[in-house]
């Protein structure tokens, strides 16, 4: 029996994996900074990512508890594990090369490096980019998109319409300003491998702030052309493993990439293709 090490396990990508790995014959430690109900293994509580004892916990569980696998979930945590703990640590961690997952990290260089690569993704800017609001409208126009360039769960982004432009109420080390794509919202979960490389979409039927925001519910789709894109665009920044990634479709049925988020997604329960995927790498039979 696997032992298996998730981080984030009171989260939704972390409580699923959590159940589908117990589902595949798999021992889970689970970790969290909460303390969350969690009946399908060992439940530890975690400290703070970003404190300096946080890699040190995870490096003390993996000893005690002899794990096989590292999956990290959480956003925040994802360049230390890609650097510091691949460094230090022989067990092997679900993650990709630090210097791709640096720029999934960062959606405004995740967006120049797609573009580069002329993978479609919304037009963008940096706010410094746009001198006053008439600039937003010839480059962008309304509504627009104003999200922390790094972060995770639809959190402090901004639809602004016509009007509610504020000049200099953005700095550009924090900041990404997109055009707004008011098409179909898509959640691929991606796996990108040596062997094999493909994408389930997921069409993201519910969104927790009604045009914008999560996913409160989501359903399998045929969409080859989703498929494509996300792959091309995992590839493009260099990422490896499973993936989730975030795509809306132009009123000419163009796909592009909002972000990629280098880790397993939140509706993986709807994708265990991806899971099983990730295991057949790790543990080969």
């Amino acid at each position: 029996m696997k032992t298996i090490l998730i981080t984030g396990v009171g989260g939704p990508a972390g409580a699923n994996l959590a159940a589908m790995l117990v589902e595949r014959g798999c021992h889970v430690v689970g970790v969290d900074l909460r303390e969350v109900p969690f009946t399908e293994g060992l439940f530890l509580q975690a400290p703070p990512v970003l404190e300096p004892q946080y890699l040190p916990f995870l490096q003390e569980i993996v000893r005690r508890e002899g794990v096989d696998l590292v999956i990290p979930t959480l956003t925040e945590e994802l360049p230390l594990m890609a650097g510091a703990w691949s460094q230090l640590e022989d067990t092997p961690v679900v993650i990709s090369s630090e210097q791709a997952v640096a720029v999934a990290q960062d959606k405004y260089w995740t967006a120049k490096e797609l573009a580069r690569r002329e993978v479609p993704v919304p037009k963008f800017g940096l706010p410094s980019d746009f001198a006053d609001a008439q600039v937003v409208a010839e480059r962008l126009g309304w509504p627009c998109v104003v999200k922390p360039r790094r972060g995770r769960g639809g959190r402090g982004v901004r639809l602004l319409q016509a009007g509610e432009w504020e000049q200099n109420a953005w700095p550009d080390e924090d900041w990404i300003v997109q055009e707004f794509v008011p098409g179909i919202d898509y959640a691929p979960n991606v796996f990108v491998g040596e062997a094999e490389s493909f994408a389930v979409v997921l069409e993201k039927t519910v969104l927790r702030e009604g045009i914008t925001g999560n996913a409160l519910s989501v359903e399998r789709v045929e969409a080859a052309d989703v498929a494509r894109t996300a792959i091309l665009a995992a590839q493009a920044v260099g990422l490896t493993g499973p993936l989730d990634v975030d795509i809306r479709r132009r009123a000419n049925g163009q796909p592009v990439v909002l972000e990629i988020n280098a880790r397993f997604g939140a509706n993986i329960r709807c994708a265990p293709e991806v899971l099983d995927a990730m295991l057949k790498v790790y543990f080969p039979r």
